[in-house]
């Protein structure tokens, strides 16, 4: 009889779960947001953005040599009204060292107080605007171009 009762507890549980889950519907993207995503390139460095469940996750990679990266990754959201990316002050800057063996052999957090603002100029051309340490001064991103979708 516990057995049973257990059981028909945790199917109780759960069905109550799923009604939850059902109601909390995140927010899609902001349709004029969309030009931001994806991979973005200038020389050593890449940026890509991704919509996750409310906002933008923007991660910066840049190599400054074959055996060390910097990186970046902020959560950011849309602003209508500027038309830009706004990344919160939780921006993490890591260094990273690789050995010959392609694994991280020492990662350093430099901070994880980074803010940035991310613009697109008139053409087409993706602006990091990093507060912190203006790490983006004078790069101009390319997005890499998107396959057809067949």
């Amino acid at each position: 009889m516990k057995k049973m009762f257990a059981i028909i507890l945790v199917l109780a549980l759960a069905l109550v779960s799923v009604g939850f889950a059902e109601e909390e519907k995140l927010p899609p993207m902001p349709e004029e947001a969309a030009v931001y995503e994806g991979t973005w390139v200038c020389d050593r460095a890449s940026i890509e953005i991704i919509w996750e469940e409310e906002g933008f996750r923007v991660f910066i990679s840049w190599g400054s040599s074959a055996s060390e990266t910097s990186e970046w990754e902020y959560n950011c959201y849309y602003d209508a009204e500027t038309k830009s990316l706004e990344a919160m002050p939780t921006g993490i800057h890591t260094d990273n060292v690789y050995g010959e063996d392609g694994e991280i052999v020492s990662s350093t957090v430099i901070y994880n107080d980074g803010e940035a603002t991310f613009t697109l100029d008139g053409e087409g051309h993706l602006l990091w605007h990093d507060v912190k340490e203006d790490a983006g001064k004078d790069m101009l991103f390319e997005r890499l171009a998107i396959p057809d979708a067949e």
